[in-house]
């Protein structure tokens, strides 16, 4: 391939995949955790505490790159003083969802300006991932398959999905390739620049989440596996890579690692007491070890599904040439599926996020293979863009064709596979389409209709105020309801049952697939 063709192939599909990130970053209105980090980096920067709730609950590195925009907006001192901090009966949220709604409700955020610009910094550091696919990709099996790869990750709805939220799981799934990338250099080449740039990788993503801990005994393997085969005696740079990553992690904590002790002791103790889950049909506090397994297989495209199974296929099938490509791609992926099936609870499929580069790299293997081959690829890579585009921009929301779609996901999976809480914008949108003043709304997520100008009855909900003051007894058969997913399929309401009888029912409108409209007095017809 020649090189200009090469440059410009890949910059087209870098650019493809941020001007898909940002038209959806923008169309969509804050997620659950988005309200809750809201603000907590500036906080800490500026006090150098981890005193406030939600603080400890992730490592300060996406805290701190999330509020960059706020550094310059002025809120109320009075907001991070629990003391004064509102509480009313009939507001479930904790403190720091109230905080974060205020924050969001700053003159400085009209049009979410601030939110928009603190997920574009998240899409601009998605945009590394997908050049270290196509690097890694590229070196390990040519030119074609580097480009291959890229094109898997510029279209895939999870890598769209996640660029565009403000949370540590894209950050976390980007330095943790960078740093398996950087591993295999080090290690295949004597230069001492690969060990630094791995530990520093690795230092940036146990930054991100808690969860990157598992990297530590992941490269360990790795580099015994490694020592086995080759005969060689890597245990220095493996020294140097844990030493780099550690004063990075001390670092990122001002050298003061109470606070990353405190945050892993409280996973610990979330890990005990569970999380509400949802899997088809079914409810659990606990999980179930095929939870992530199923997850995968419903929200990944089937085409890529194809093409990594074949991929892997004619890999393993010459493995003595490709052991070193399978040690680096497919052990990340074996350690983090075998981990969090492992759980002891489980909640959304951001969680095994990191696996998705390592199966582009593999994917794209498929370019060096013979005519026939190349062409089914081609064919899959087609029906790859066609679902992709489908879903647009709505990406949180993908199901494949297996399952029936993202229309049909609310049978399978709901909360962060789902419903978020992103598309009141989208249910403002459909409102003001259809001259609808007020609706009754049951709402998932940490985000405040109010600020959309959203109008409504409360109906039972997870974290939303009723600013009627008064529950209402029952649902009036000419009402307009508006019901988040994850609330029709009852997971974190105290009856479960609450919305259920409305399954049976044809919603007029899914906005964003994750909010359900109903029409029950049959008005009229209406437009998406």
């Amino acid at each position: 391939m020649p090189k200009f063709n090469k440059q410009l192939i890949v910059t087209l599909l870098l650019a493809l995949f941020l001007t898909q990130s940002c038209i959806s970053l923008t169309s969509k209105s804050a997620t659950f955790d988005e309200v809750q980090y809201f603000g907590i980096g500036k906080y800490i920067m500026q006090h150098q505490k981890w005193d406030v709730m939600g603080a400890i609950l992730h490592p300060p590195l996406t805290y701190y790159l999330g509020s960059l925009p706020l550094l310059f907006a002025k809120e109320d001192p009075q907001l991070w003083e629990y003391g004064d901090v509102k509480r009313d009966l009939d507001f479930l949220g904790a403190p720091d969802i109230y905080r974060g709604q205020e924050l969001l409700s700053l003159p400085e955020n009209k049009d979410d300006r601030l939110l928009i610009s603190s997920r574009l910094l998240t899409a601009l550091v998605s945009l590394l991932l997908g050049y270290y696919v196509y690097r890694f990709s590229r070196e390990l099996f040519g030119e074609a398959s580097g480009v291959l790869s890229l094109f898997f990750f510029s279209f895939c709805p999870n890598m769209l999905a996640f660029s565009g939220i403000s949370v540590p799981d894209m950050p976390l799934t980007v330095f943790s390739f960078i740093s398996i990338y950087y591993l295999w250099l080090s290690l295949k080449r004597d230069a001492r620049k690969y060990t630094m740039l791995a530990g520093l990788f690795l230092g940036l993503a146990l930054l991100c989440k808690f969860t990157a801990l598992l990297l530590l005994p992941l490269d360990v393997c790795i580099f015994t596996l490694f020592m086995l085969k080759e005969k060689r005696n890597v245990a220095a740079k493996g020294t140097t890579v844990l030493c780099i990553a550690v004063l990075l992690l001390f670092g990122g904590y001002s050298f003061n690692m109470t606070p990353f002790v405190q945050g892993n002791l409280y996973r610990l103790s979330q890990a005990e007491t569970g999380q509400s889950t949802f899997l088809m049909g079914q409810y659990s506090v606990h999980g179930w070890w095929y939870y992530y397994p199923l997850a995968f297989l419903m929200k990944t495209p089937i085409s890529l599904l194809t093409v990594f199974s074949l991929a892997l296929a004619l890999l393993c099938k010459s493995w003595k040439d490709n052991w070193q490509a399978l040690l680096f791609l497919l052990a990340p992926v074996v350690a983090i599926m075998f981990f969090f099936c492992a759980a002891p609870y489980s909640i959304a499929l951001r969680y095994i996020l990191p696996i998705y580069p390592f199966i582009f790299v593999i994917a794209g293997s498929l370019a060096r293979q013979g005519k026939r081959i190349r062409y089914f690829t081609g064919l899959m890579a087609v029906w790859y863009v066609g679902a992709s585009l489908y879903v647009a921009p709505h990406y949180l929301a993908y199901f494949n064709e297996a399952v029936g779609g993202p229309g049909n996901g609310y049978k399978y999976l709901v909360d962060g596979n789902l419903d978020w809480g992103q598309d009141l914008k989208g249910l403002k949108k459909f409102m003001d389409k259809n001259g609808i003043k007020r609706i009754s709304l049951s709402y998932f997520g940490a985000d405040s209709p109010q600020r959309y100008g959203i109008e409504y009855d409360w109906l039972p909900s997870h974290y939303l105020l009723n600013p009627a003051k008064e529950r209402p007894v029952q649902i009036h058969s000419d009402q307009l309801l508006a019901i988040s997913a994850t609330n029709l399929q009852g997971l974190y309401l105290d009856d479960r049952n609450q919305f259920k009888w409305l399954l049976q029912s044809q919603p007029i409108a899914k906005i964003g697939y994750s909010i359900f409209v109903y029409d029950l007095g049959g008005r009229g017809k209406y437009t998406n």
